[in-house]
């Protein structure tokens, strides 16, 4: 066997492969190399030094005559590599066997001795060179000009398997993009209890971008990716405590998301709870870690600087559909005021906050809202007037004096009429609708102020 390596002195793999190539030669290979000799020399290797600055015509003249080539691809491959990887995926069956992973090599021996299906174990091999060639030129065809190209490379690295998906009979593993500036929830450092299920990510990735949205501190507890509850408050446990009045019934077994670090009195009140995770930027040092490791069952997430994506990806049917993510809050001078009663300040505050939280709710979607904390959510329904009932049910007769925020307009003034009911005071929509007039004309006689904000918040 002939090995052709191409792989740079400096590369971290290098010092993994020495006693790899020593098994390939003592099996009989003959290895050459370029600059990299040097450091396998020294692990009494004999290889057959190319020139340093070995030349692409050099590179391929040699592919002809190999039989395994190891060329690392992504951020460790020179252009000599890229090339080389590049002619040796071009000559197919014809070619030699390359391997851009080398840790993989190990595997790829044992293969070489066992009855695997050579053509298989090239196809394989194959696919993880041309991968490693996207990963390698991704970054030069993204078009930053572009919100949306008309042509785009994604590569994708898998960075965790999980036991099952959402359901236990889905099968589910996580994915960044190479060369991707920001791990995301992803990066996040888990200190105690289990590693986050696939739907656990979810919900805590929801929080942590509902609670990067509101001042500090702030609180939101979620269940499948909606919240229950969310608050602020001037402590993070007065947060906590008013996010929890909202639904205490449905808090059990939600998790909890933070953007202020958990101290004692936060993590008491979660210990004595039956919550599943919950997530902050950090734990205060004042006793709070051994407050929670009374629950080790407790799953304790820490994430110090949660960002939301660039991008929403969704899948289709033969297709990925890609859009911008839907970030950006709207200030009190972008408020229209379309009633004849103007809501006062304290009504403006609120509105403002239910209008944060309302974009972080499945459509269709209604947020009762008073104090910065959120009295009734309605969430995830066909029929708005449906969702508006289950806000103000929830809410119950803390309703009065409260104000409501709708994710989209009001096609029918039905909603209002029941909010009127239930003692809402001021209201904040989108508007846009055939109906506006009807649903202005049906505030002004119930004295609601109401505003609009000339931009929906649509979430699937």
């Amino acid at each position: 066997m002939r090995v052709l390596l191409l792989i740079s002195p400096e590369s971290p793999a290098l010092a993994g492969l020495a006693p790899i190539l020593a098994t390939l030669i003592a099996r009989g290979a003959t290895v050459e190399a370029g600059p990299a000799a040097s450091q396998l020399r020294a692990e009494s290797i004999h290889v057959t030094e190319h020139a340093d600055d070995a030349g692409l015509d050099q590179a391929a003249a040699s592919l002809t005559s190999a039989d395994l080539l190891i060329a690392p691809g992504g951020a460790d491959a020179s252009p000599v590599a890229i090339v080389a990887i590049t002619r040796a995926l071009l000559a197919a069956d014809r070619g030699p066997l390359i391997v851009v992973d080398p840790p993989a090599i190990g595997d790829l021996l044992s293969d070489l001795g066992s009855t695997r299906n050579l053509d298989a174990l090239r196809s394989e091999l194959q696919r993880s060179a041309a991968l490693a060639i996207a990963a390698h030129v991704a970054p030069l065809v993204r078009d930053s000009a572009s919100a949306m190209p008309a042509r785009d490379v994604i590569v994708l690295e898998r960075i965790r398997t999980f036991g099952h998906g959402e359901n236990q009979h889905q099968a589910a593993a996580a994915y960044r993009r190479v060369h991707a500036t920001d791990a995301g929830i992803m990066g996040a450092r888990v200190l105690q209890g289990q590693e986050p299920s696939l739907n656990d990510l979810l919900d805590l990735d929801a929080g942590a971008r509902l609670v990067a949205d509101l001042p500090t501190p702030s609180v939101a507890l979620i269940r499948h990716t909606d919240p229950i509850g969310v608050a602020t408050a001037e402590t993070a446990l007065g947060a906590l405590t008013r996010a929890i009045e909202t639904d205490a019934a449905a808090s059990s077994g939600s998790t909890i998301v933070l953007n202020v670090p958990i101290d004692r009195a936060v993590a008491a009140v979660i210990a004595s709870g039956t919550f599943e995770s919950v997530l902050a930027p950090a734990l205060a040092d004042d006793g709070a870690a051994e407050t929670l490791r009374k629950r080790p069952e407790l799953s304790v997430v820490i994430d110090p600087s949660h960002r939301a994506n660039e991008f929403d990806m969704i899948g289709v049917s033969g297709a990925v559909l890609l859009q911008t993510a839907d970030t950006g809050n709207i200030e009190r001078s972008q408020l229209r005021v379309v009633t004849e009663r103007r809501p006062t300040l304290d009504e403006l505050t609120d509105l403002l906050f239910s209008w944060r939280i309302v974009r972080h709710i499945r459509s269709n979607a209604i947020v009762v809202a008073r104090g910065a904390a959120t009295l009734g959510i309605g969430a995830a329904q066909v029929n708005r007037r449906v969702a508006v009932d289950i806000a103000l049910n929830q809410a119950g007769e803390r309703a009065r004096g409260a104000v409501m925020a709708s994710d989209a307009y009001f096609p029918f003034a039905e909603g209002i009429a029941a909010a009127a009911a239930a003692g809402i005071t001021a209201i904040v929509q989108p508007g846009g609708s055939r109906r506006d007039a009807a649903a202005i004309e049906i505030a002004d006689r119930h004295g609601i102020a109401m505003v609009f904000t000339g931009r929906r918040h649509y979430r699937r």
